[in-house]
């Protein structure tokens, strides 16, 4: 019986890092980062009708929801399995709020770039967050390793930085 059932719902976001993988092992962060685009889509909507500050508010939001349920989510889904074969009790493939926030982050010079907003923008910074988020390029793996739920947030977080910048770049040589 699973533990802290809210807690891992949100971790999970909506169970989404619970589906088997498709194409191999450990696609919870990538299953995570495509189930977010809703809500990149509609936080990018609501900042167009509203301000940037509505933005800011939903990853905030997010990024606290994670500091609160990854822990406990950590104790409910108890030792995992990752890609590698190897046993895990802290952040689990499974858990995938973090691929939220940092999704987030990727998208927020969307908010900024004079461009409509339109599903290969968002396609392109799911591309970039997945390769920074897998390559963890410093100091993305200083915040991986710091084994709180801090850490879990903070390298997606940064993962989304580099993710950001390479959309600034890609959005002014090719005017997406």
């Amino acid at each position: 019986m699973m533990k802290n059932k809210a807690a891992v719902f949100m971790a999970t976001w909506f169970y989404c890092g619970l589906i088997p993988p498709m194409f191999g092992k450990g696609m919870g962060g990538t299953y995570g980062s495509f189930f977010s685009l809703p809500l990149c889509y509609l936080a990018l909507e609501l900042a167009k009708a509203g301000t940037v500050i509505s933005y800011l508010l939903v990853m905030a939001v997010v990024f606290l929801l994670g500091l609160w349920c990854v822990p406990k989510a950590e104790i409910g889904l108890g030792k995992m399995i990752d890609q590698k074969g190897k046993q895990r009790v802290h952040d689990q493939n499974q858990i995938v709020i973090d691929e939220v926030f940092g999704m987030l982050t990727s998208c927020l010079p969307l908010l900024f770039i004079q461009v409509k907003l339109t599903w290969l923008a968002l396609g392109l910074a799911f591309a970039f967050f997945r390769f920074f988020d897998i390559t963890k390029i410093p100091p993305t793996r200083f915040f991986d390793r710091m084994q709180s739920a801090k850490g879990v947030m903070l390298d997606d977080f940064v993962a989304g930085i580099y993710a950001a910048l390479s959309l600034l770049v890609v959005s002014s040589v090719f005017g997406i």
